[in-house]
């Protein structure tokens, strides 16, 4: 006791040192503490935020490539409903074309039923040039004889050229070996309608041989000559657009043909028939 009341003031200072050295260690301790944990706790959050960031730029990569193959087999869809739509158009207007077609023979059947016909369906084109000859799937089994006319919608097209058993060459008015006795519905003023070189390569006709006093005017309608002994008398020809001179003082006019050759896919032929007659130069 004696030795306590002595040291005492010693030992209240030693108290105090040991606490404030225990509370500056503490303190440290925790500030070391809040700064290590500062410091982790930045670097976690960092790296939160990265891989957070990341995963963001994959998944949008993912949206976007998953959007670009739902977008790219749309578009595949699209394309062949649009192929089969396509078809389908294609032969919805095929049909109309057959049907068109028909009705037009059908017409031609009826217009000419005075005359014995028999349709034919063409199967070959001269490639050398659109209006050139062209093969039908008629011949001589069917009765199909040279210089028989053939007709179209529209009017007169040709005339038998050639004839196999089973097949038959037409050559057309456009040909510049054919020729027609003809004359003007209007007025009966004759001339013969030709196939010229020139005019054919824009699908016209030339009529030659008009006498200088027949009435003839642009819009006449040209049909076959009841002179021609090839063709029936009455069928329409095409109608005059141009009306001239040669140097020569000759009169002709062009004539745009009432058939559209571009077009033949079917034609009626007259199997009446008629002795040949050439009227060409």
């Amino acid at each position: 006791m004696e030795f306590l009341h002595k040291y005492k003031k010693f030992f209240i200072l030693g108290l105090i040192v040991l606490s404030l050295t225990m509370m500056a260690f503490t303190g440290r301790n925790n500030y070391e503490q809040g700064v290590i944990r500062s410091s982790v706790g930045f670097v976690l959050s960092g790296g939160q935020t990265m891989f957070a960031n990341i995963g963001n730029w994959f998944a949008d990569r993912f949206d976007f490539l998953r959007n670009m193959n739902n977008l790219h087999a749309e578009n595949i869809r699209l394309q062949f409903e649009n192929d089969r739509i396509q078809i389908e158009l294609d032969r919805m207007l095929h049909l109309d074309e057959e049907n068109r077609m028909l009705a037009e023979m059908m017409h031609l059947y009826r217009h000419y039923a005075d005359y014995a016909t028999i349709g034919a369906n063409i199967i070959a084109r001269d490639t050398t040039n659109w209006h050139d000859t062209f093969t039908i799937d008629r011949g001589r089994n069917d009765g199909i004889a040279i210089n028989m006319a053939v007709l179209a919608p529209g009017g007169l097209a040709g005339r038998i050229s050639a004839v196999g058993f089973n097949y038959a060459v037409v050559t057309p008015l456009l040909e510049d070996t054919s020729a027609v006795a003809s004359q003007s519905l209007r007025t009966g003023g004759w001339g013969v309608v030709q196939g010229d070189i020139n005019l054919s390569s824009h699908g016209l006709l030339r009529m030659n041989y008009i006498d200088m006093d027949a009435d003839l005017a642009i819009g006449d309608e040209i049909i076959t000559s009841n002179t021609s002994a090839i063709f029936p008398p009455g069928i329409r020809i095409g109608e005059i657009t141009e009306l001239g001179q040669t140097a020569g003082g000759m009169r002709y006019a062009v004539v745009s043909p009432s058939v559209d050759f571009s077009r033949l896919s079917a034609v009626l032929i007259i199997t009446d028939e008629f002795e040949f007659e050439f009227l060409g130069e």
